[in-house]
């Protein structure tokens, strides 16, 4: 009789045992599938004095270069209006500017609309551009961003800045 319950306390335990890291296993896997990894990318706004960029750390979800040149488009669309030290540059229009990234350049198409009335002057005109430049190549795998305009290449953005050259990060504008 002893023999009999001394097998059944080893089966139970060995049972439980057996339950216990099976459930372990089973949160290890649900973490990983629930668990985003992020990285901090450095989005550029202009202060409230519409003088220069100030970086603000922007967590993005980690994954392809483009995608998350997307991500930070899309932070900079979205701005941090709650913040009266900063500016948002971009106008709020979903679908306002678009990127494809190819051979580490980063290459932005603009819709002529989404500025018509927003962007005022040359310095404001070369605070836009550098703030989508500074932002996205903070990413790694982008280096230099190129800009199209309605799909085209064009002389200029809005009579300023010439939209033909390869932009490299201004960190000082």
């Amino acid at each position: 009789m002893q023999v009999v319950t001394i097998k059944r306390n080893a089966v139970v335990k060995h049972v439980i045992f057996a339950l216990l890291l099976a459930a372990a296993v089973s949160a290890l896997f649900v973490s990983r599938e629930t668990h985003i990894q992020t990285n901090e990318i450095k989005t550029y706004f202009v202060d409230a004095e519409m003088m220069r960029l100030i970086p603000v750390s922007t967590s993005v979800p980690r994954t392809s270069a483009e995608r998350t040149a997307r991500y930070v488009l899309d932070a900079l669309i979205e701005g941090h209006d709650d913040n009266p030290k900063i500016r948002r540059l971009i106008p709020r229009e979903k679908n306002c500017m678009t990127v494809k990234v190819k051979d580490k350049i980063a290459y932005v198409d603009l819709k002529s609309n989404m500025f018509a009335s927003r962007v005022n002057g040359r310095d404001l005109e070369i605070l836009t551009v550098y703030s989508i430049v500074n932002s996205l190549t903070n990413i790694d795998g982008i280096v230099n961003v190129r800009f199209t305009v309605d799909g085209e290449v064009k002389k200029d953005f809005m009579g300023y800045v010439d939209m033909r050259e390869t932009f490299i990060p201004d960190y000082y504008v």
